[in-house]
């Protein structure tokens, strides 16, 4: 019996300890506009925003320290109606934590073509990454 519980609260532990490995995942929407967030060295954050591509539209980061943050992967785009050809949705772009710090993480939501023309909407936020 005293066996079982020993091996009971090893594999607990295990398991408890095993959860703070991989990658961790912040997810960041439009809410988080203005805000303080705090993250990790190497978590990953994802930004979902509302936006529409067929508009020309897109959000890219503004002015991003590459040293401390780096955008990993591209804009990906889910529909908000999958049925109606040219519907908005939400764009989602990811982000990871290279080491700690205080950084501002700026998106712009404009036509990239269109560099006189102030950015339609903007999202900051700033990271304070552990």
């Amino acid at each position: 019996m005293l066996r079982r519980i020993i091996f009971i609260f090893v594999f607990g532990c295990l398991a408890v300890s095993m959860t703070g490995c991989g990658t961790m995942l912040a997810k960041v929407t439009s809410a988080d506009d203005g805000k303080q967030l705090n993250a990790r060295v190497g978590e990953e954050i994802d930004v979902t925003l509302d936006g529409n591509p067929t508009t020309g539209y897109t959000w890219d980061a503004k002015d991003l320290d590459a040293s401390m943050i780096q955008q990993i992967g591209s804009t990906e785009f889910k529909s908000g109606n999958p049925g109606l050809v040219g519907a908005g949705g939400t764009l989602t772009l990811t982000f990871k934590t290279l080491k700690p710090g205080t950084t501002s993480l700026t998106l712009i939501y404009h036509r990239p073509w269109e560099t006189d023309v102030k950015p339609l909407h903007s999202f900051t936020a700033i990271i304070i990454v552990k």
